[in-house]
């Protein structure tokens, strides 16, 4: 979307400091996290309607998938909560924050998972670049980065 206005105005001293403390935990810019704030506002007011920022759409699932950091051994275990041809959401439980360290954006590593319609695994290389805590664990929003073209070409009719 094409930010073209400036929007100027005066807030409480401890308004803009919770602003900035959420900004800061969602590693968003303040600009961003006000801009977003008020799109939902207008979106749940239904005067605005809803935009999709995104390139492309994503498509709510659960689906089990192991994560490898790149250059380490170990094997972690996530769940992917949504997915798009872009990216994926993937909640890594608490148990198994420790074994692979993508928890900071730029971060890449490896996801396998499997499509009911598929006989063979989706492999797909990711950068992290937001990741959030959750109750559960941790929220990492990840960009796909390289897949095998097999693996890529199956997700796309998947998500068709």
């Amino acid at each position: 979307m094409k930010k073209d206005k400036l929007i100027c105005f005066r807030t409480s001293k401890k308004l803009h400091e919770l602003l900035v403390q959420i900004s800061d935990e969602d590693r968003r810019s303040l600009s961003s996290m006000i801009e977003m704030i008020l799109t939902q506002y207008l979106t749940n007011k239904k005067a605005f309607p809803g935009i999709e920022m995104r390139k492309h759409p994503r498509k709510p699932v659960s689906i089990p998938t192991f994560i490898n950091q790149q250059g380490h051994e170990k094997i972690g275990k996530g769940s992917i909560m949504d997915i798009s041809l872009g990216g994926a959401r993937i909640l890594i439980p608490r148990d198994c924050e420790q074994d692979i360290a993508v928890n900071s954006k730029g971060a890449k590593f490896n996801i396998v998972f499997d499509l009911s319609t598929e006989n063979s695994p989706i492999k797909i290389t990711c950068e992290s670049t937001r990741v959030v805590d959750a109750e559960d664990g941790i929220i990492v929003g990840a960009a796909f980065v390289d897949a095998e073209f097999n693996s890529y070409k199956s997700l796309q009719t998947h998500l068709m």
